[in-house]
């Protein structure tokens, strides 16, 4: 208890020092920069800024490519206040420490921009320049939390105000100039490295998009506008990780199993082209990598599509279980109509 009142005394006694010593400009960051210089004084006394005004704690120097402005990282990072407070985080072991780890959750790296607008200043003075394998834990203050732009820390100071001081802990996976590209090799080495379910009958005639047939005897008919047929499916990205499925079983080996969730064969209705393809009675649509999937397919069939993100949640990907840029695997069988 003493050492708690000692150092929050000496808290208050910096941060009277450094109003005292430290010119801090008026305007809407001032009494946020008085407080974060007040705690650098008592926490990291020592520590230098760089040009834009973050503070590296930590350095850990990776062997790959240099991160470019423009591109895409995969990151795997914990982000804390200056209390230690996790408030972010990309791996499985923090989840479990925290207590919050959850089956149906993607844990592993994510990607994040570096292109300007798209990611917070002091978040892209951290990472451009680093290399793949790279490890970075820096100090972030408030006005540099921000998607803005602007030319120096003063004019961060002087205009950014919806920030909070942050710690990153931040690793660079992998860095790519053309995320659409990078995306595509993954599926491919995922289909390389699966030559018991790829075959030479697997279909690429559209960018990002594969189809492989998983029926060994596939009937020639097709299906006409408004024929409505049914379906089981399960969706999983590239690592295994199972997100969706009409097929009870799956879903209880797979630790996603809802009991408000009724597990039977969904009803698709045709149309004139893949993209008029609606799901269930409410007529929803459906993402395009899916609805390509049903279209290459015949009666009775079951196949596999395996499509890059643009033909599923793109950037922003969906709940917690599909990260934005994930590429997407439908296995899907057409059946016959439950009974009622």
């Amino acid at each position: 208890m003493k050492k708690i009142i000692k150092t929050a005394a000496y808290f208050v006694s910096a941060l009277a020092v450094i109003c005292c010593a430290k010119e801090v400009k008026t305007g809407p960051n001032e009494a946020n920069e008085r407080y974060f210089n007040a705690w650098m004084e008592v926490n990291h006394p020592d520590l230098n800024p760089t040009g834009l005004g973050i503070y590296i704690l930590e350095e850990e120097e990776g062997t790959g490519a240099t991160v470019k402005e423009d591109g895409f990282i995969y990151a795997d990072y914990v982000i804390t206040d200056l209390e230690g407070n996790i408030s972010s985080y990309t791996d499985k072991e923090t989840a479990k420490q925290l207590g919050t780890y959850d089956t149906t959750t993607f844990y592993g790296p994510k990607v994040l921009t570096t292109t300007d607008g798209t990611i917070q200043a002091g978040l892209a003075e951290a990472v451009i320049g680093m290399k793949e394998g790279g490890r970075k834990k820096v100090i972030i203050p408030s006005w540099l939390m921000t998607y803005s732009q602007y030319d120096s820390e003063e004019e961060y100071l002087k205009n950014a105000t919806s920030g909070t001081n942050t710690i990153y802990d931040i690793t660079v996976r992998t860095y790519t100039d053309s995320i659409q590209l990078h995306e595509i090799s993954l599926i491919e080495k995922y289909i390389k490295d699966n030559p018991a379910i790829f075959d030479n009958r697997m279909v690429n005639d559209t960018t990002g998009f594969y189809y492989q047939p998983l029926s060994k005897d596939i009937s020639k008919e097709t299906f006409k506008k408004d024929t409505t047929i049914y379906i089981n499916y399960t969706g999983r990205l590239l690592s295994g990780l199972v997100f969706d499925t009409t097929i009870e079983k799956v879903a209880k080996d797979n630790g996603i199993y809802s009991p408000t969730r009724s597990y039977e064969p969904t009803s698709i209705k045709w149309g004139e082209k893949f993209s008029d393809l609606k799901m269930g009675s409410s007529g929803s649509t459906v993402i395009d990598g899916f609805a390509l999937t049903l279209w290459h397919m015949h009666p009775m069939e079951k196949g596999m599509g395996v499509f890059y993100s643009p033909l599923g949640y793109s950037f922003s990907g969906s709940g917690s279980s599909i990260p934005g840029y994930a590429p997407l695997i439908f296995e899907i069988e057409i059946v016959a109509k439950p009974e009622d």
